[in-house]
């Protein structure tokens, strides 16, 4: 049985303002609220769950996550909500998110996941006219959640009235997931999916309670609300074994539309805890600036604590007031190009708290257990002591304007190359995907870091045939073969050590692809050209763009008078055109 308390308490500015315990009456900015519109057959869902809980991480505190199940790719946890909050969203695919139900472009609310980040950066960097704060308390014994909501109003809202709003979550669903081990392997088992921040009810009902907005106004409320064992109908019904499991969002809207803040509330504790560990990185960079967020959720402040990090124990004499949360920044570390090839910064910090006084009563306290993160924050593929210069074969899906390459150099993180503009391509399944290769030779060696981005961010795997792309080194070695799965973004790290001729040349388009081999390759004085086709043409393409034969119809070239180095062969036949790459001894 649920039990909605009203609005106890609606004070306007002044000696009453006193009753205020946990909001802020200071102006802050705007916190982000992501709505995610998902479903359990959404092969891509799971990439917009990652993106979110690293948002979630990056600006903890202030962008929070519903994860609403919706629509025909959501077979299963789906509520009575979910529908009209997407009918005026003007979403097209999934997954597809709302950042404050604010239009940022054109008429929709609905965003790609590759737009939630900037979008709730400029969100978050606008000032709010109220604050919102909320506490959690729950009793396992009676099933009772008790949420105490304050509100204060540093300004007037851009209406007389606004909403307020509040959405159970539930965490931990144990269930299935399309695309879960590609996309978020950290939350799939193997045999189910974790399943975070599922929207289970709206408890204030569909679109919020009406409150007034002007500056000044204080209002503070609880809710009352009897958990039960299940949520849902059918293959939509959810145990809840564990009121620990639950979550609560408070968020303030104007309308059934603009979300101006929201926050998650705080769920009082017996101990504090370790509740996040990232890092922040500038662009380019191999150092890394680890920090952890300790939430002293407790009654008392929190003193002299003890945090294990890195192999090392760092004794913190700060003071984190009660019911609050504080982020410390610990030593740096530096990712070093060496002869690991994968996300070479691995990281851990143990929030087991050792030592720590509590600043109210002076008592000293041990908490056990404690909780340990691991996190790598080298997220790059590295490729050392490559010989250059690096040949990019790129099979291009039917969506090309969505695709983005870069090459940049590491040490002053200068763009040297790049490659976009693509154009799409309509008959995605009758017709082969489009083939372009590029010869990069930076004039210096070094670090670089080749970059390809997919804006609409399911990679490039949409063709009848395979796409993708690869990458080889100056003998021709295959350094990389990535089959276009890899969702927003790839990223290469490549110590490049030799100079090059400092070009960046390539042929576009050399679709319908024709396949044959060129031996030997490397070659000294000729060139076999390995084709069932009968050739038209043959040109010989040096790495500064230049053609140097054509007009060669012979399968066997002479290459004696050609200087050392790499060069590329495209042959064009009754059926197509063909590009390979081969070396000159």
């Amino acid at each position: 049985m649920k039990k909605i308390l009203s609005l106890v308490s609606i004070l306007l500015l002044g000696g009453s303002l006193m009753a205020q315990t946990i909001v802020s009456t200071t102006p802050t900015n705007r916190n982000a609220i992501l709505e995610e519109y998902t479903g359990v057959n959404c092969g891509y869902c799971p990439d917009g769950h990652r993106i979110a809980n690293q948002l979630a991480a990056t600006y903890y505190g202030h962008f929070f996550a519903i994860n609403i199940h919706q629509g025909g790719y959501a077979a299963r946890y789906k509520t009575q909500w979910g529908n009209a909050l997407a009918n005026q969203t003007g979403l097209q695919g999934y997954p597809s998110g709302t950042i404050n139900r604010h239009v940022f472009s054109g008429s929709s609310t609905a965003l790609g996941r590759n737009n939630w980040a900037s979008c709730a950066s400029q969100i978050m960097s606008q000032q709010s006219p109220v604050n919102v704060a909320a506490v959690l308390t729950t009793d396992d014994a009676t099933r009772e959640l008790s949420l105490h909501i304050e509100v204060y109003y540093t300004a007037n809202s851009n209406v007389s009235t606004n909403l307020l709003n509040v959405a159970l979550l539930q965490n931990n669903v144990l269930g299935p997931q399309s695309g879960a081990e590609n996309f978020n392997p950290e939350y799939w088992d193997g045999t189910n999916y974790r399943h975070m921040h599922m929207l289970r009810e709206l408890l204030t009902g569909q679109w919020g309670v009406e409150i007034p907005a002007t500056q000044g106004t204080f209002i503070d409320t609880t809710i009352t609300y009897t958990v039960p064992a299940t949520m849902g109908t059918g293959t939509d019904n959810v145990a809840i074994p564990t009121l620990d499991d639950l979550e609560v969002v408070v968020f303030i809207t104007e309308s059934h539309q603009e979300i101006i803040t929201g926050t998650k509330a705080i769920r009082v504790t017996d101990v504090p805890e370790l509740v996040n560990f990232s890092a922040d990185n500038d662009d380019c960079s191999l150092e890394y600036k680890p920090y952890v967020t300790i939430a002293n959720y407790t009654e008392n402040d929190l003193s002299d604590f003890v945090v294990n990090y890195n192999g090392q124990s760092l004794t913190l004499a700060k003071t984190i007031g009660s019911l609050m949360a504080d982020t410390i920044h610990l030593p740096a570390v530096v990712a070093e190009m060496g002869t690991a090839t994968v996300n070479p910064v691995n990281v851990t910090c143990t929030a087991t708290l050792t030592g720590y006084s509590d600043a109210i009563t002076g008592e000293s306290s041990t908490i056990t257990g404690g909780a340990t993160f691991t996190r790598t924050f080298a997220d790059f593929t590295a490729l050392n002591n490559i010989t250059g210069p690096i040949t990019v074969d790129l099979a291009l899906d039917h969506y090309g304007s969505e695709t983005y390459l870069f090459l940049y150099d590491q040490s002053n993180c200068s763009e040297v190359w790049h490659k976009y503009g693509f154009t799409d391509q309509s008959g995605q399944t009758l017709l082969p995907a489009r083939h372009y290769k590029y010869i990069l030779s930076p004039a210096n060696a070094g670090t670089y870091i080749f970059y390809i981005y997919d804006s609409y961010g399911d990679g490039m795997t949409y063709a009848s045939d395979d796409s993708g792309f690869k990458l080889y080194d100056g003998n021709n070695n295959l350094l990389v073969n990535n089959d276009g799965n890899f969702g927003s973004v790839a990223e290469y790290w490549i110590n490049i050590v030799n100079a090059g001729s400092g070009t960046f040349v390539g042929i576009d388009d050399v679709t319908p692809v024709i396949n044959f081999s060129l031996y030997p390759n490397p070659a000294t004085d000729r060139l076999t050209i390995n084709t069932s086709e009968a050739i038209r043409e043959v040109s010989v393409i040096d790495v500064t763009g230049r053609t140097l034969m054509s007009g060669v119809r012979d399968n066997s070239i002479d290459v004696s008078g050609l200087a050392t180095g790499v060069y590329m062969v495209r042959i064009a036949t009754e059926s197509g055109v063909g590009i390979q790459k081969f070396v000159k001894e």
